[in-house]
């Protein structure tokens, strides 16, 4: 009969989470755009008890077309990301066309927009985003670096 040291059962255990952490994918979603190409902030009036009361507000449409034919008949998820910057937070919420899923994501999040069999060498779909930021704002130009994570099963 063998007997494991209790020390090597955690170790081995530890190891085996570990190997069963997901290790996401970058997606490209080059031909991916916005309608229009530049947005606008508008200010927003004071509101007491809101998240980003007073701050500035964008709406756009984004065509999103993402690679995945690397990934076709394979399950996982597909997370939207937002990586934090130095700048104001943002939250970006929005709906889609029924490809990906609606939801909601702040800087220096990722939020899942599908989940299944990946059906296609592209993943397509539409989103109305709305687009706001505390009233620190302070740049007058801002690129948003979105991106599309995938976690194979």
């Amino acid at each position: 009969m063998m007997r494991f040291n209790p020390l090597f059962v955690v170790i081995v255990s530890m190891w085996m989470a570990t190997a069963a952490v997901a290790n996401p994918h970058r997606l490209d979603d080059s031909l991916s755009h916005t309608v229009p190409p530049n947005v606008q902030m508008q200010w927003l009036p004071l509101k007491s008890g809101q998240a980003f009361a007073g701050g500035m507000e964008a709406w756009v449409r984004v065509n999103i077309r993402i690679d995945t034919r690397d990934w076709v008949g394979r399950s996982g998820r597909i997370y939207m990301v937002l990586p934090r910057d130095q700048a104001s937070d943002i939250e970006a919420v929005w709906t889609t066309q029924g490809r990906l899923q609606p939801g909601r994501l702040v800087s220096g999040e990722r939020t899942l927009v599908f989940a299944g069999t990946i059906p296609a060498a592209t993943l397509e779909d539409q989103m109305h985003v709305r687009l706001r930021s505390n009233a620190d704002w302070t740049s007058s130009s801002r690129r948003l670096n979105f991106h599309f994570e995938l976690d194979v099963d």
